[in-house]
């Protein structure tokens, strides 16, 4: 780990605001609080977010970068960390600062409805995403939470879950920017692999490398698609307006601060590294201007209040990608202002289109009018906000457009693009100009239109946040630039551009050509709002469908026809199912396989019984016992026996293991085995024998109803299936090398480091430890499966107890003891049992002392001493075997074991540095011990394996034994 650790704070901040928001949930918060107060008090998080990181800018604007980062995986050059410059702080500051606002704007929304704390804690999980995304320091951290912003705006979009405009609006973001992610992520592992690292000073460092590499072409496209699907560039825009069904909160900071400025931030984080090249510039201009007349063009014919400002987000989208294209510093000036107008102006509006729905109860400019005087200060507050848009002085939005239109009179750009991006940009900005009129005179001016509408103000704490945004446009135009602000964003464009870069926030620059563009825009824009109704009737008229979602319906058909063609073989037939997977696999062996794979038995023709030797005779038997005992398991029709045939066939393998000599692995396959049948057969025990017969029957009767060649097809592919593993398997036998490259560290090392002479158990507990604990708690989580699933299923289906067979002809003595079954046993049995689980537990703990000296551990261990409790259920039966053995509560035994490995794991890596470091706790503080014996963090670990397999051990036992009692009313 290294660099400033504080740098995460915001981020943590933002993920204990989603903590506490999903907590609000709980009944007897949410009873306390109602969501207007709660909002009030989760908008202290975002808003001390703010604060740390515009701390921060005073450093950043002196060129400091600040970075945090911990190594993952070190081999690989792989970590995770957090880097900020002035251009992430940008879009951070952004982010925290429109979420504070939007966090308190939705208390008043949802006002009354308490289940709305589902929607501030996807809010809260989207701002941290959206936070990490802009603060990430390497590629892949920045994946992560790329993704991140996918899925928790596909749970916005789709908050109304009953509605369907909802949900279809949600899987088309999803859909769209879900691939674009799978493409930006190649992109991203290719940058990497050319630049020789994922983090951002090495990938910034390496431009030249980038550029020139024959992989370029492929960096530059993968990376864009990902970055257009986010930013809803053409033609894949089309997901933006379908995820206006999701409520205005989430809508106005998705358009304004978040997920939509990913795709931005990103290409203008990337442009010192894959910019400057004719292949950028023209994907980047081309995409962008095609976008920003699209969004502007569609935006005009929308009636919806928020499809109007979805469509001309889209086209502000647009031209901030098109900027990024450019190869010039006033580029970066325009796009860092830019970036940060259209996010004070458009929060603004859409929080104002939310109030206006949420007091109408409709966004239909169709039926609204006259609004400005029952809402005249939501009135005053659209009219700036929409104004800035406009981009009419003294707004900040004009100073957007005097920069934007300053860049696209460059001398600098090819002769096509300077003669046509001035225009562009002139009809761009006056058809925004007429949908900010529309807007605002359709809303609270005119007539109204509806006399069913009764409109009144909303709360002031409504409309005031909007207004927060909407006045900062007025004052940035108004009040004279401090040093710090114009340092701080010459900063963020300089990071994006790579070089230096000047920005002033002055409104007046002189008579000069972009302000005559500008007049230009304003008057057509005008022109175009007075001939609103006939210019939008046309746009119905001529191109009512100038959209790409026909093609996105298309894609999904298609896929769904793929989808139905490749799940012709899911028939619902288990025997399908392993014919195709056995043939395909012996096909892919054969076809793929080369000659090494072909045994070579020339030698083994020559060698004779004496050349064998006695090892060689055991190893044959023991090979021999393996596939007659599989064979058998199969042609058996009793359940039991088959049982028996399998277990044979692991003994079997222990032997092999033994002669290998391998004593470790033989002797966990050997407990594993057994303690597998006694599974097998208490969960024969859980099944009557009437419906065993029956499904035995059931089998035959199918065997017997199929023909020949269906027998004779199985045969052939089984004996395929069986002479395609004999073969790999000998050939990895024989051609493995003699010498292996693991082997001699582990023996070199395993004394001095672990201080073990058992080199498989200081693999198991030391050098793998982390594998170990992941390996206890999976088989806990298979005890607590069985336990759960019996515990809740057997009652259901009127289990409540053990399954007794059909008694004896003679009744049994009273005084007799009852074991699983219903069986009589005798004392002898009952003494020989009672002396095999205390000798068990001594084996156990033995095997936990010196484990790491002679074979044995902490799973072998608890696996010795569950068999010893299995045999106990066996003799003595189940309540008289939870009478006896009281301290056998499985959820116990599995909590005690993980927290002490973690435990145990967290104070040695406290001492070491290591998690489960090795540390002999026995010698740290002198207590004497029996040679051998060393209380060490191995031996603790052991301990708690030792207990988490037992407590799964005993989860199973109990259960099958004895599934309808509950855990808290008994000792399991």
């Amino acid at each position: 780990m290294e660099g400033d650790l504080t740098l995460i704070l915001p981020l943590v901040i933002v993920f204990i605001g989603a903590a506490l928001a999903a907590a609000f949930g709980l009944p007897a918060l949410n009873r306390r609080l109602t969501i207007t107060q709660a909002s009030w008090l989760l908008a202290v998080f975002p808003a001390v977010a703010f604060i740390l990181l515009a701390l921060r800018i005073p450093a950043l604007n002196a060129g400091e970068v600040i970075v945090w980062r911990v190594e993952w995986l070190p081999v690989l050059g792989l970590s995770f960390g957090f880097y900020l410059d002035a251009l992430a702080a940008l879009f951070a500051l952004l982010v925290t600062f429109i979420g504070a606002i939007v966090v308190v704007y939705t208390g008043q929304y949802f006002k009354g409805d308490q289940t709305a704390w589902r929607f501030l804690a996807y809010l809260f999980l989207f701002m941290g995403a959206m936070l990490g995304l802009v603060m990430a320091g390497d590629v892949i951290t920045l994946f992560i939470f790329w993704e991140g912003t996918s899925i928790t705006s596909y749970l916005l979009v789709a908050y109304k879950t009953k509605d369907e405009a909802a949900r279809q609006g949600a899987f088309r973001a999803l859909f769209i920017t879900g691939g674009g992610g799978i493409a930006l992520l190649l992109g991203l592992l290719l940058v990497s692999s050319v630049a020789g690292g994922t983090d951002w000073p090495t990938i910034l460092q390496s431009g030249d490398i980038l550029r020139n590499s024959p992989l370029y072409l492929a960096m530059l496209g993968l990376v864009a698609t990902g970055a257009f699907t986010k930013s809803s560039q053409f033609p894949a825009h089309i997901w933006l307006p379908g995820a206006m069904s999701a409520p205005t909160p989430a809508s106005a900071y998705l358009h304004s601060a978040t997920m939509v400025k990913a795709g931005i931030y990103l290409m203008a984080r990337m442009n010192p590294a894959l910019g400057f090249t004719e292949s950028w510039f023209w994907l980047l201009t081309t995409a962008g201007l095609l976008t920003m007349l699209a969004g502007a063009y569609l935006g005009l014919k929308q009636n919806d209040l928020k499809a109007l400002l979805a469509y001309s987000t889209i086209s502000q989208l647009g031209v901030l990608m098109m900027l990024i294209g450019q190869d010039i510093p006033e580029a970066f000036k325009a796009l860092v202002i830019g970036v940060i107008a259209h996010a004070l102006y458009k929060s603004a509006l859409f929080l104002v289109a939310g109030i206006i729905d949420h007091e109408t109860g409709t966004r239909d400019i169709t039926r609204l009018g006259g609004l400005r005087k029952p809402m005249p200060r939501t009135f005053v507050v659209g009219t700036v906000a929409a104004l800035s848009m406009a981009g009419l002085p003294p707004l900040f939005g004009f100073l957007a457009k005097e920069t934007l239109l300053a860049t696209t009179i460059h001398p600098s750009l090819p002769p096509i693009i300077g003669s046509l991006l001035p225009w562009a940009s002139v009809l761009a900005g006056a058809l925004l100009l007429a949908q900010s009129g529309l807007f605002v005179w359709e809303t609270f001016l005119g007539r109204p239109k509806d006399p069913t509408i009764h409109a009144h103000e909303a709360p002031r704490a409504m409309w005031l946040m909007p207004a927060i945004p909407a006045f900062l446009s007025l004052a940035v135009g108004l009040l004279p630039e401090t040093r710090q602000e114009a340092v701080f964003l010459a900063q963020a464009a300089s990071a994006a551009y790579g070089d230096t870069v000047k920005v002033t926030l002055a409104l007046w620059h002189g008579i000069n050509v972009p302000l005559m563009l500008s007049l230009v825009a304003i008057s057509l824009g005008t022109v175009i709002f007075l001939f609103r109704n006939p210019i939008r009737a046309w746009q119905q008229r001529t191109l009512p469908n100038l959209s790409f979602n026909a093609v996105y319906q298309w894609i999904l058909a298609a896929i769904d026809r793929a989808a139905y063609l490749a799940t012709r073989l899911q028939v619902g037939n288990l025997r399908v199912y392993l014919i195709t997977i056995i043939a395909g696999t012996v096909l892919l062996v054969a076809g793929f396989a080369n000659r090494s794979l072909i045994p070579d038995l020339s030698l083994a023709s020559g060698l004779s019984l004496e050349l064998i030797g006695p090892t060689g005779l055991l190893r044959l038997f023991a090979l021999l016992v393996v596939a007659g005992a599989a064979l058998f398991s199969i042609l058996l029709s009793r359940d039991f026996s088959a049982v028996l045939a399998m277990s044979a066939t692991g003994l079997g393998m222990a032997v092999l293991f033994v002669l290998e000599p391998a004593p470790d692995v033989a002797l966990v396959q050997i407990v594993v085995d057994l303690l597998a049948t006694v599974i097998l057969v208490l969960a024969l025990a859980r099944i009557p024998r009437r419906q065993r017969a029956a499904a035995q029957a059931l089998v035959e009767a199918e065997y017997r109803g199929r023909d020949k060649r269906t027998l004779i097809r199985d045969l052939l592919i089984a004996l395929l299936a069986g002479l395609v593993v004999a073969a790999i398997t000998y050939s990895s036998l024989t051609s493995r090398p003699r010498e292996s490259v693991t082997t001699p560290y582990y023996e070199e090392n395993a004394k001095t480091l672990t201080g073990a002479t058992d080199v498989v158990g200081s693999i198991v507990v030391d050098f793998r430890a982390q594998d170990t604990l992941i390996e206890i708690v999976v088989f806990s989580v298979a005890g607590l499966g069985i336990y759960m699933l019996l515990r809740r299923a057997a009652p259901t289906f009127g289990d409540t107890g053990p399954q007794v067979e059909e008694a004896p002809s003679h009744s049994a003595p009273p005084q007799a003891t009852m074991g699983i079954g219903g069986r009589p046993t005798s004392p002898f049995i009952r003494v020989v049992s009672s002396t095999i689980l205390p000798l068990a537990m001594i084996l156990g703990v033995t095997q936990m002392m010196y484990g790491h000296d002679q074979p044995g551990d902490g799973f072998t261990a608890g696996v010795i001493i569950g068999l010893g409790v299995a045999l106990w259920y066996v003799v003595f039966g189940y309540e008289e075997t939870r009478q006896r053995l009281p301290w056998l509560r499985g959820m116990s035994l599995i909590t005690v074991g993980i927290l002490l490995a973690v435990g145990t794991g967290v104070v040695s890596g406290w001492i070491t540095g290591d998690f489960l470091g090795n540390v002999d706790f026995g010698e740290m503080i002198g207590l004497p011990l029996p040679g051998g014996f060393h209380i060490s963090s191995s031996f603790l670990f052991e301990v708690s394996i030792c207990l988490s397999v037992l407590g799964s051990v005993a989860l199973m036992l109990n259960t099958l034994g004895h599934p309808g009692l509950r855990e808290n009313n008994e000792a399991t």
